[in-house]
């Protein structure tokens, strides 16, 4: 009897000694982690009171690099200027797309009267007067035969000054000035526009017609 008393300590110890080593020496199953609550979004900040109810602005039109990005406007030209220079100064170009056709009988008067004219022209490239008269009067030029080398054109700044000190010595006030000269004497000139019905070319020839 007393053996069979020992015999289920015998078979116990050595079974949970088993089951100790391994849970000791085991992998280790890594703990089931309780899921993570999902973030909670700040509130968006409340608009100033009176502020419009549609968002932040979003880029301001013809923005950035794609695609009519802002450009400022090119600098006037000044001082001594060709034909040229102004027909290929970008804010001038669309001027010259539409030729001036000038009226061919003061064309005619011009035509007689221009030997020996010279031409002074008091330009500024900002001004819309200029803008208007002055593309007419190359157009007049060229039908009336009066060439380059008869005209001296000068861009002036916004306080109608220019460098060289040439529209002071001429008394220039207003853009555009024709200043017409015969012998280096004055016989006549055009300022700003020409009076109410009158064409360019028709000033310009009654200017140089000859005195009686």
């Amino acid at each position: 009897m007393a053996s069979n008393r020992r015999w289920p300590a015998v078979i116990v110890l050595p079974l949970a000694a088993a089951l100790v080593w391994q849970a000791a020496c085991g992998p280790k199953a890594p703990p089931v982690a309780a899921p993570a609550p999902p973030p909670v979004a700040a509130p968006a900040p409340a608009p100033p009171a009176g502020a419009p109810l549609l968002g932040p602005p979003g880029p301001a039109p013809n923005s950035g690099r794609g695609g009519g990005s802002y450009r400022p406007a090119p600098a006037p030209l000044l001082g001594h200027l060709t034909r040229e220079e102004l027909r290929t100064y970008e804010p001038w170009r669309p001027l010259f797309v539409e030729p001036y056709v000038p009226d061919v009988s003061a064309i005619a008067a011009i035509r007689v009267n221009a030997d020996g004219v010279a031409v002074l022209l008091i330009v500024a490239t900002w001004c819309p007067d200029s803008k208007r008269e002055v593309p007419r009067f190359f157009a007049i030029m060229d039908a009336a035969g009066i060439s380059a080398s008869q005209l001296t054109m000068v861009g002036v700044d916004r306080s109608k000054k220019d460098a060289e000190g040439l529209a002071e010595k001429w008394g220039i006030t207003r853009v555009p000035t024709f200043v017409f000269l015969r012998n280096r004497q004055e016989v006549g000139r055009v300022v700003e526009r020409t009076p109410p019905g009158a064409t360019l070319e028709a000033e310009i020839a009654r200017l140089l017609a000859p005195k009686l």
